[in-house]
């Protein structure tokens, strides 16, 4: 644990600072497609109970990740963006990015490795404005909101928009939110992007598949660094949108904190 050899009493202890911490687990295993030894059982029964993230890795430096499909990813490269100050510069350009209405800007989806996937504003059609005069009603187009989504950012074929409407249920509606003009980014949750991630945002939604695995008190954060602490949840059960906090008291509406 932590580079060093520990005893389960140390290792059930080292949890739970980390659930105290609001922290999260990455987990290596020697020889991982046999079967788990009792103790590597005991561990995750362990990492389980503190319902605590656990992130898996196929290497011993923790260098990967492994996604829900079995498939290796590289962690942020040495030298990316790990402190909050450079998380917060590099989701600057994200929210640049996602505001402007010139070539290679558009709705941005953060990748795991902290690539950009950009979506230019798409071209209008009878299609796209039907969708647009709904999403106008949620968040009307007379200003430029910033809109941050929290969801599965890993897809099979990065170019493709099925996949990323599998990996991202609600898609659809954020697509709609960047086509009438609002500022749309899309990123994982994961470790520091969550603060970073939801900074300036007027609007967050979260994927019900991935509320699960975010810290706790998560949105009380988010909240206090958000432009209007509007925080929905999307639910995969019902693809119904719920409200978590929310400015005002008028249940029928968003509002939204104008003061710039």
């Amino acid at each position: 644990m932590d580079g060093n050899a520990a005893t389960l009493e140390e290792v059930e202890a080292g949890l739970a600072s980390t659930k105290e911490a609001s922290g999260h687990v990455w987990y290596y295993r020697e020889a991982a497609p046999g079967e788990a030894p009792a103790i590597a059982k005991q561990i995750i029964e362990r990492v389980v109970a503190h319902k605590l993230q656990v992130s898996l890795s196929t290497k011993p430096d923790f260098s990967d990740w492994v996604d829900a499909k079995g498939v290796s990813h590289p962690r942020i490269p040495a030298g990316g963006a790990e402190t909050d100050a450079e998380m917060d510069e590099y989701f600057a350009t994200v929210r640049r990015t996602a505001a402007g209405k010139g070539d290679g800007e558009g709705l941005v989806i953060v990748k795991p490795d902290r690539t950009l996937m950009v979506l230019p504003r798409m071209a209008e059609s009878p299609e796209l404005k039907s969708m647009a005069d709904n999403v106008a009603k949620m968040v009307p187009a007379d200003t430029q909101r910033n809109i941050a989504a929290i969801g599965h950012t890993v897809f099979e074929d990065p170019g493709g928009l099925a996949e990323v409407g599998k990996a991202i249920p609600f898609f659809g509606i954020l697509v709609g939110l960047s086509y009438i003009g609002h500022a749309v980014w899309v990123f994982d949750g994961r470790g520091s992007s969550l603060i970073s991630g939801c900074r300036e945002a007027d609007l967050v939604i979260v994927d019900s598949a991935v509320r699960p695995s975010l810290p706790a008190g998560w949105d009380a954060k988010a909240a206090s660094i958000m432009r209007s602490a509007n925080i929905l949840v999307h639910n995969r059960a019902n693809f119904g949108l719920s409200a978590i906090r929310k400015v005002g008291k008028d249940p029928r509406r968003f509002e939204f904190n104008d003061a710039r």
